[in-house]
């Protein structure tokens, strides 16, 4: 197996492992929002989509639990791998993204409760000229982000916009990382009744 052909299976590995720890619990399901879920990991290097790993058709809810539709891919993530990729321009360390459902109460009891930083993003203040150009959002949000924090925070989060549902996005470097994240927010959730 060649050194390419082993970070590609490590990282769908450690998809898999986040996927896992997701679709065991029914708490998850309350952060997954209308678009739904993708979690989606780069190869160290990745510089395009064809280099970013996620569950094709993402994952949604079945029987009350987190489901994913199909299997992870790579290629198969578009927003998500855009974060990603660009979070990579400014913190190569970041290789890992999920989309979360936006919860006012939930981003509070972050705030309150944890260690994560968080940066939220006024969608309504984007320029016309990103609006209208397609895919460019991803990369104004890391960019804003980015701007007003100096790096990629844990979590970067908009109340949406005409059209666009409202998100949370939340950032690691690897599985272990972004299970850390969850696990601190899943517990929000359940300690809170949210």
């Amino acid at each position: 197996m060649t050194q390419n052909n082993k970070e590609k299976q490590n990282l769908i590995n450690q998809i898999r492992e986040i996927y896992e720890l997701i679709s065991k619990d029914k708490d998850y399901s309350k952060l997954i929002p209308e678009v739904r879920m993708n979690i989606s990991g780069s190869l160290s290097n990745a510089k395009n989509k064809s280099e970013v790993a996620g569950i094709e058709g993402r994952i949604t809810i079945i029987n009350g639990f987190p489901k994913a539709s199909g299997e992870i891919k790579f290629g198969v993530s578009d927003h998500t791998a855009r974060l990603i990729l660009t979070a990579k321009e400014f913190d190569n360390s970041i290789n890992f993204v999920i989309n979360l459902k936006y919860i006012p109460e939930l981003i509070e009891k972050i705030k309150q409760n944890s260690n994560l930083e968080l940066k939220e993003i006024n969608r309504e203040g984007q320029p016309e000229n990103v609006k209208e150009k397609e895919y460019s959002t991803m990369q104004w949000l890391i960019n804003e982000s980015v701007k007003k924090m100096g790096k990629i925070p844990d979590i970067i989060w908009d109340k949406g916009a005409i059209g666009k549902e409202p998100m949370m996005r939340l950032f690691g470097k690897n599985s272990n990382d972004i299970i850390r994240k969850l696990e601190q927010i899943i517990n929000l959730i359940k300690n809170k009744k949210i």
